[in-house]
């Protein structure tokens, strides 16, 4: 793992404890989720990791990793999955 995925695994770690605690009275259930973590990653992620997408962009790769990673039935950890697909656009 070089370390720009591992910047970006930290930074969607980050996002998923602050998400939670965001939304700690629904147990961190939120439908509108990929909304909320664009939100708080886009400025992270293009400081911390060169990211030039929009925060729209971001929404739809959080939606379509979410998609192929409920498909891949994946031992790797949710950070990490979208870490390594994000770090290679």
């Amino acid at each position: 793992m070089n370390d720009v995925t591992a910047t970006i695994e930290t930074l969607l770690e980050e996002a998923g404890a602050a998400h939670h605690g965001a939304f700690v009275d629904a147990d961190g259930f939120d439908p509108e989720w990929p909304l909320w973590y664009a939100s708080y990653l886009v400025d992270r992620l293009r400081d911390s990791a060169g990211f030039a997408g929009t925060r729209s962009e971001l929404v739809y790769w959080l939606v379509r990793l979410n998609k192929e990673y409920g498909d891949a039935d994946s031992a790797i950890p949710w950070p990490r999955f979208y870490a390594v697909r994000l770090a290679a656009l």
